[in-house]
């Protein structure tokens, strides 16, 4: 394994290396609701253009996440948790908001759907309460897709790879009439073989997901001042995508956790091993996943003398179903399945004023978020102390919220060289949560034998974010930047639970930034920041009893570095190194899997998904050749050290290293394209996510992706 000093080392010795080439291009983003290069925005910013995300193969998070400093992702039963500087979703609510050409995905299960045909990708690193509220106390991923032009063009791409897995992705657009354009694209990824192998006989493929997308968008020029984009898309997958194993084993609890025929069961720890209920004996039938994503946007842009109005009004559902083994044995023991649907409706109006020493941002945002759920698990033994089989129903009717925000964002030139930066938001969030959970016993048929929740409540919260940004220019090519932000995450009410609501968390953030030119080939961006972070919510044990509670404090120290050097004409190196200090202040709590540890103090234990040095090494080398065209050679290696999945710190995953290689060749015309890659090159074996429950005596969860070989073919046109 590469230690974390060579990697410094590196870093160094790559700054400091001579370089002759022309400058360093840079990227236009609009994170901050206006437009700006990402030297001059005075925030953690990182952009990935076109080219790259074509020449990486970017298509999830899970590709983001070994790209971009002090980022993460994981995902257990369909619940994407991205996670930037130790901080990530619960409950289903992002920690981390990520939006499609502005439109908010109010839940973490979208947040992986339709990445394709992108323009750019913006990940904006630290809280962002002013801009964008509720959900990113994290940080902020954009994705903005290709827009249509006049110009009759498109492409059409195939693509195999290891588990029968094949692509199939086109888009193409132009001119309807003289003012109005549109660009449809079209994919399908089917993988005809699973990645995990399930040990007993019967009970099918693991680890597949198929998947299909559409996305249409129409800009129509209405007038010299008033421009209208729409969006129309969908996402839809189905297969097993998420499997769930043991991932530690604790089976000597088993029989106090009232289930005493999991000892008797064979299991296995191993990478990509599982063990699963066969489909002919499972209640649910066979383990699968079916999922769908909708979106409808309009977005209006009115150029008036005062400023720019925008506004974009959008629809979005989503649908999720899964059947689930959740014992993780050959045995019928519990088996369950999951429903979920979601409405989101959301309207933000942004008016932007620049004039020669300022620049201003006014705003309002709407959402009406209405979700339901039900989770039913049957249990066709007697287990958990029933002397007769059971059924658990958590029917989560209603899960509502009402949000509104007022927000003012400002920049105003103190002088030639120096800006400040305010801002202000107001949010207030009406939660409505509707239970109906129960138990019932099969005597054959159910009988309703307890109640466990039967309400209906109605919670308000509000809160108020601000920003202060000072921004200093050294020279005409970098500056430095100083800020206090703030952020705060949702509160709401947990679906197995029927107690209070948990509170929003609530974040602090001091940070200080270096933004520029080493030379005229060399770029940094450097930050250093903490972090203090209150009423973070987890999973606690109160007795014997698992509740969701806002626990404690945290705190989070952190320093980031993104260096981008062209050596020459033909080789560029790409660097990003975090150091990570995140850590919980005074917590108490009992650990499921060591209950005979008691209650244990978890002041100074890391927070989870938060690696203490993560780093990504780039090597990129073009050259033209003589046959014609070209080839790009792209590797990327990506380390991090030894990380926690929950506040007790035990069964830690270890440092690990992926690498990725990427080979383009380019017809001269650039017509033709073809794209030979390698995921995970030396097949590291690593979890990716586990769950904070341990039921039976162990944690579930599951692996990382294994080495995958594949080749792409695109033409445009």
């Amino acid at each position: 394994m590469i230690g974390s000093k060579f990697f410094v080392t590196l870093m160094s010795f790559l700054l400091i290396f001579p370089v002759f080439s022309e400058d360093i291009e840079e990227i236009v983003v609009t994170a901050l609701k206006r437009s700006s290069t990402v030297v001059d925005t005075p925030a953690s910013i990182t952009a990935i253009g076109a080219n790259e995300i074509e020449d990486k193969g970017i298509t999830d998070m899970n590709d983001l996440k070994h790209l971009i400093p002090s980022m993460n992702f994981t995902s257990v039963l369909g619940s994407q948790n991205i996670t930037i500087r130790g901080i990530g979703q619960f409950n289903g609510n992002p920690g981390v908001s990520v939006s499609t050409d502005g439109v908010f995905q109010s839940r973490s299960h979208s947040s992986q759907l339709g990445e394709m045909d992108l323009e750019r990708i913006e990940v904006l690193r630290g809280p962002q309460g002013t801009l964008y509220g509720r959900n990113s106390i994290g940080g902020v991923v954009n994705l903005i897709t290709k827009n249509p032009s006049q110009e009759t063009d498109g492409y059409i791409k195939l693509g195999y790879s290891d588990y029968n897995t094949t692509k199939v992705e086109t888009a193409f657009g132009g001119g309807i009439t003289e003012n109005t354009t549109y660009r449809l694209v079209l994919s399908s990824t089917d993988q005809g073989e699973g990645y995990y192998d399930c040990l007993n006989a019967g009970c099918g493929e693991q680890a597949y997901t198929d998947k299909q997308a559409y996305r249409l968008k129409v800009n129509s020029e209405l007038s010299d001042n008033i421009s209208a984009d729409i969006m129309l898309a969908s996402v839809s997958t189905e297969g097993t995508p998420n499997p769930y194993g043991w991932i530690s084993d604790n089976r000597a609890l088993s029989t106090a956790f009232g289930i005493p025929q999991l000892a008797a069961q064979p299991i296995s720890l191993k990478p990509h091993e599982i063990y699963q209920t066969p489909t002919s004996e499972s209640v649910n039938g066979t383990n699968m996943s079916d999922r769908e994503y909708d979106v409808s946007a309009l977005t209006l842009s009115i150029d008036t003398d005062f400023g720019t109005i925008k506004s974009v009004t959008a629809t979005q559902e989503f649908n999720d179903q899964f059947n689930l083994d959740r014992d993780g044995t050959a045995a019928a023991l519990f088996d369950t399945f999951d429903i979920s649907e979601t409405e989101t409706f959301t309207q933000e109006i942004n008016l932007n004023i620049e004039r020669d020493a300022m620049s201003l941002v006014f705003g309002g945002f709407y959402m009406d978020d209405e979700t339901s759920r039900h989770t039913h698990f049957d249990n066709p033994q007697p287990v958990l102390g029933f002397p007769v089989p059971s059924q658990f129903d958590f029917k989560h009717l209603k899960m509502n919220t009402e949000s509104k925000a007022y927000f003012a964002d400002g920049t105003f030139d103190l002088s030639d060289t120096t800006r400040l930066s305010l801002g202000l938001r107001r949010t207030t969030d009406e939660f409505t949560s509707k239970q109906d959970n129960f138990i019932s016993i099969l005597m054959p048929a159910p009988v309703i034998a307890a109640q466990t929740c039967l309400r209906e409540v109605v919670t308000e919260y509000s809160s108020t974010t601000s920003r202060a940004v000072l921004q200093h220019d050294l020279s005409e090519g970098s500056n430095v930047y100083a800020s206090v932000s703030e952020g705060f995450k949702a509160g709401g009410y947990a679906t197995y639970e029927c107690t209070d609501a948990y509170n929003p968390e609530e974040v602090t953030s001091l940070e200080f930034g270096f933004k520029g030119s080493l030379s005229e080939s060399t770029s940094l961006n450097a930050s250093i920041f903490r972090y203090d972070y209150s009423d973070f919510q987890v999973l606690q044990v109160i007795g014997i009893q698992t509740v969701t509670r806002n626990a404690g404090d945290a705190t989070v120290n952190g320093l980031e570095i993104e260096a981008v050097s062209e050596i020459n004409d033909s080789l560029s190196v790409t660097t990003g190194l975090t150091f990570l200090d995140a850590t919980y202040g005074a917590f108490e709590n009992v650990n499921g899997v060591q209950p005979e540890l008691g209650v244990q103090q978890l002041e100074g234990n890391y927070l989870s998904n938060s690696p203490k040095v993560s780093l990504n090494v780039g090597l990129n080398y073009f050259q033209n050749i003589e046959s014609g065209g070209s080839i790009t050679y792209r590797a990327n290696a990506s380390y991090k050290s030894k990380m926690y999945f929950s506040e007790f710190n035990e069964f830690p995953q270890s440092a690990y290293t992926i690498v990725d290689l990427n080979v383009i060749w380019e017809s001269t015309d650039e017509t033709l394209r073809s794209r030979f890659f390698v995921k995970n090159l030396t097949d590291e074996d690593y979890i990716s996510g586990y769950l904070s429950s341990a039921t039976g005596g162990g944690r579930f969860g599951q692996w990382g992706t294994p080495r995958v070989y594949g080749v792409e073919i695109s033409r445009n046109f």
